[in-house]
């Protein structure tokens, strides 16, 4: 008996990360050039047919699809009615996201399939990677975003994207602004200090329970930012070992700034945290333009 978990292109999976994972991954649709690109998302006979190949494979136990949000794309309502041929053995996730949270939940769900899994636990793995995970987006110009009409927070961000630097949050499938900043600079401190709240929020959470903290999975993607995203990655590491520093008696924390804040003293065990620098997909892209950075985290048991 074996569960097969598939995603989409939206995920940003890279293709070895897949394999070893056992994950298979369906592009999404792209076409035009330059201004005139565009995305279609997966049509349901298209995923019937790949449901049915992977059952095909020996997946009689049941496929678990991970697709981009269906704020996003037609490809979860379509995903839905594909699903619908097969009585109950491919369950669709409302994944309410994009990015490395669904590859990071394709791959906790693989992982659990390869160890025997049945479907509800493979089911399970995934969704509580998702429920756990965050997407924050900086992009360069929001012209791509407007075009497509992926924006959710309307004229008054669109009013004065001349002047600011903005962070959007991945909120319940759609963009929301999370921050305005003036500069790149401003926004990659806002989004260390993102990171560091969610490192230190997993720590607290765990003692405040009893339990040992789960694993920080941290994805750093970007679309013709390669240089950017290296930078903000290593920053991010470097965050870490600071926070570490505090977590052992080393002194008071400093902002993504690099600003001391007295009196935010962690004496919490700290998680582990693994980072991944990953490109924006295709199809991505094309919405968030050149010079975009995302950073995705989500949380996994500790083995």
């Amino acid at each position: 008996m074996t569960v097969h978990v598939v995603t989409d292109s939206s995920s940003c999976l890279p293709a070895e990360a897949a394999q070893r994972a056992g994950v298979t991954v369906l592009p999404l649709h792209t076409s035009g050039e330059d201004e005139e690109r565009s995305t279609a998302g997966l049509g349901s006979l298209e995923l019937a047919a790949a449901y049915a190949r992977l059952l095909e494979q020996g997946g009689d136990e049941g496929v678990v699809a991970i697709h981009v949000s269906k704020e996003l794309s037609a490809t979860w309502s379509n995903a839905v009615t594909a699903a619908g041929v097969f009585d109950r053995t491919v369950k669709v996730l409302d994944t309410q996201s994009a990015g490395m949270v669904l590859g990071f939940a394709a791959v906790r769900a693989g992982e659990v399939a390869q160890a025997g899994g049945d479907l509800e636990e493979v089911e399970a793995a995934a969704r509580a990677v998702i429920h756990s995970g965050n997407t924050w987006l900086y992009v360069h110009k929001l012209e791509a975003l407007r075009r497509g009409g992926r924006l959710s927070t309307g004229q008054r961000l669109l009013s004065t994207a001349l002047a600011i630097k903005p962070i959007l949050h991945l909120s319940e499938g759609r963009l929301d602004l999370a921050a305005k900043t003036r500069t790149r600079a401003k926004a990659f401190d806002k989004l260390v200090d993102m990171v560091r709240t969610v490192v230190v929020g997993e720590a607290e959470h765990a003692a405040s329970v009893g339990e040992s903290p789960r694993v920080v999975l941290v994805a750093i993607h970007d679309s013709e930012a390669v240089e950017a995203a290296d930078a903000l990655r290593d920053r991010m590491v470097d965050m870490i070992a600071a926070v570490r520093e505090e977590a052992a008696g080393g002194g008071a924390r400093r902002d993504g700034g690099g600003k001391k804040d007295e009196g935010a003293g962690l004496s919490s065990e700290l998680p582990r945290v693994e980072f991944m620098r990953v490109e924006l997909s295709a199809a991505v892209a094309v919405h968030t333009g050149p010079g975009a950075v995302a950073v995705s985290t989500a949380l996994v048991p500790a083995e």
